[in-house]
């Protein structure tokens, strides 16, 4: 499906949900048939629910399941983490958060060498196992839907370390709500590596925008960097204030 009509139909259903699907082909100018198959290609990638003769969206504390994330906006995720690579040199230590961006960029760090790299995610570190880098897992509570490891004890071994760097993904990032996440097990986690690392960049690619979800995760001042794509037209420096490096790939 189109990327634009994909978005514009999930700005309608931002406005209001559910809508029928004789109101999106009204508002989108489509056929019946395109708008059919439009919903179902969103639903497949978690973006929405369909229901009898519409569609709506998830509520805020529905998180897509990572496969559904895998094949979202790949080649905006791939431009944020070729940047994002070039910018690790060898010797730092790195933590890398929860996601498929940050899986993405783990694949990208394959390319190098002479990194020590701390994850919570047992995703990432599969990937990172092929490497020639020193790995570190977080152990912890062991959160299904992610693959990954949560709560005190994750909590605690964190804070036993300092970080270069710290890649953390979004669910979403706005004016008003700012950087939010889905489940409040996985914020608690993206704070306290903010908390141990010198450098806090965001990994989120520009469907993000505009987005919230359930948990903030911290304020813009947090964060050191953030690493988006292009919006023509758009602003982002302005339209958020954020006040810290603006990196568009």
């Amino acid at each position: 499906m189109s990327i634009n009509r994909e978005k514009e139909i999930l700005q309608h259903l931002s406005k209001k949900s559910p809508l029928s699907v004789e109101e999106l082909v009204d508002l989108v100018q489509v056929s019946e048939a395109t708008i059919r198959r439009d919903l179902v290609g969103l639903e497949t990638q978690g973006l929405i629910l369909r229901q009898r003769g519409g569609a709506s969206l998830p509520g805020l504390g529905v998180e897509p399941m990572f496969n559904q994330r895998l094949s979202q906006n790949v080649d905006l995720k791939q431009r944020i983490v070729q940047y994002a690579a070039e910018q690790i040199s060898e010797g730092e230590v790195i933590a890398l958060d929860v996601g498929t961006t940050n899986a993405a960029l783990a694949k990208e760090l394959l390319k190098k060498k002479g990194l020590t790299i701390f994850t919570h995610s047992l995703q990432i570190a599969s990937i990172l196992s092929r490497s020639q880098h020193n790995i570190y897992v977080v152990g912890g509570g062991f959160r299904k839907l992610e693959m990954s490891m949560v709560g005190s004890i994750a909590i605690n071994t964190i804070m036993q370390f300092n970080f270069d760097r710290f890649y953390m993904g979004l669910a979403g990032f706005c004016k008003i709500q700012g950087p939010t996440d889905f489940a409040l097990e996985e914020v608690e986690i993206k704070r306290t590596f903010i908390n141990r690392s010198k450098h806090v960049v965001a990994l989120a690619d520009s469907s993000k925008y505009g987005v919230t979800s359930l948990v903030k995760v911290c304020d813009y001042g947090d964060i050191d960097e953030l690493v988006t794509n292009d919006i023509p037209g758009l602003s982002i420096a302005e339209e958020m204030e954020f006040h810290g490096k603006l990196t568009l790939v």
